[in-house]
């Protein structure tokens, strides 16, 4: 059974007390990993601790990615090694924030939120990630190794785009844009599961079809819980006044809340779609059990009279007639096959069957 440390574990303690807010089982070693690179050069290297940083020279910006929230011991020592603020670091512990942005004397602070679609289960993978916006340089938090950054690193690595002849404030919004791309590739694919959905209850309603629906609506208000404040991060990144962010990368950043704007949008078309699905679903559900119901009582009424004749045949009376008639069980037969066939017949004719 997992372990989790909840804010409770902060009650009375003062503020920047740093306090692991989070799951205990993925706490993994610490590792530090770090990009350096101008328009010509990159360096790619794995540090031991960030005690073998060194200031990044004149011109190149840095990217330095650190996996490992366990310790706050050693969180407290990076803090130092950056003149971090206390409370940078104690939101950095705390892995259950929502996407903001707030600005400090030297840098902005950034917390954001990477989002997957696990293929086995079919639900939504989160975690935190942080970054510090300084001068020339970008650090990044993270709790586990793996994310979604991989295409910038490539980026790096192969000179590709503009990412290497940007500077640092450019990097945090590649970064940025990254993760707002993964969430417009997982609400594709609830798209299409919706779309597959609409057509499986529009021809043919099941009874786990109102399950699927219900986890499909789950998975979008997951979704949109941290596409809403990612949204407002990006606005705020756009507007704030700081010598921090570049004129000409606001205008990538307005590209990056048009984005988040277009997927929160698209979040509420696809609610409204899972609406109306579970509308067709119920109307569905309804008119098979209309047409049930309409096929008994066909099915009852065509033998009420069936019922009348033999229910008369069935009294123990000595004096009836058909009775010991040589024809008689025949007849009675014949003329309730009549009644029934023209009972059919009136019915169809109506357009009842």
């Amino acid at each position: 059974m997992k372990k989790v440390k909840t804010r409770a574990a902060k009650a009375g303690l003062p503020p920047g007390s740093l306090v692991h807010v989070g799951d205990d089982d993925l706490a993994r070693p610490m590792t530090v990993d770090l990009f350096a690179y101008d328009a010509h050069t990159v360096v790619e290297r794995k540090l031991n601790s960030v005690d073998e940083f060194t200031e990044i020279e004149q011109g190149h910006v840095g990217w330095l990615n650190i996996d490992g929230l366990n310790s706050e011991r050693m969180l407290a020592h990076i803090g130092e090694r950056f003149n971090l603020h206390p409370l940078l670091l104690e939101d950095i512990l705390n892995t259950d924030h929502r996407p903001k942005l707030e600005e400090f004397n030297d840098c902005l602070f950034v917390v954001s939120r990477m989002l997957g679609l696990d293929e086995e289960t079919g639900g939504i993978q989160q975690e935190q990630i942080c970054f510090v916006l300084r001068k020339g340089l970008v650090i990044s938090f993270q709790e586990t190794p793996g994310d979604v950054l991989d295409p910038i690193r490539e980026r790096l690595r192969k000179d590709l785009g503009r990412v290497r002849r940007c500077g640092s404030d450019y990097l945090l919004y590649a970064l940025l844009d990254v993760i707002v791309d993964e969430y417009f590739a997982i609400v594709e694919r609830l798209g299409q599961r919706i779309e597959q959905l609409e057509r499986k209850v529009t021809a043919r309603p099941g009874n786990e079809d109102l399950h699927t629906i219900q986890e499909l609506r789950g998975l979008l208000i997951t979704v949109n819980r941290y596409v809403t404040p990612m949204r407002e991060l990006a606005g705020r990144l756009n507007t704030i006044q700081s010598e921090l962010i570049d004129k000409s990368t606001r205008r990538y950043i307005n590209d990056l809340q048009d984005h988040t704007v277009y997927i929160a949008e698209t979040i509420g078309t696809f609610r409204e779609m899972l609406l109306s699905v579970e509308n067709t679903y119920h109307a569905g559900q309804n008119l098979r059990m209309t047409q049930v119901m309409k096929l008994l009582t066909i099915i009852s009424t065509i033998f009420i009279p069936l019922t009348f004749i033999v229910g008369i045949y069935g009294m123990n009376f000595d004096h009836m007639p058909e009775l010991r008639w040589h024809y008689g069980y025949f007849a009675v037969m014949g003329v309730m096959l009549v009644i029934a066939l023209v009972m059919l017949a009136w019915f169809r004719r109506k357009r009842w069957l």
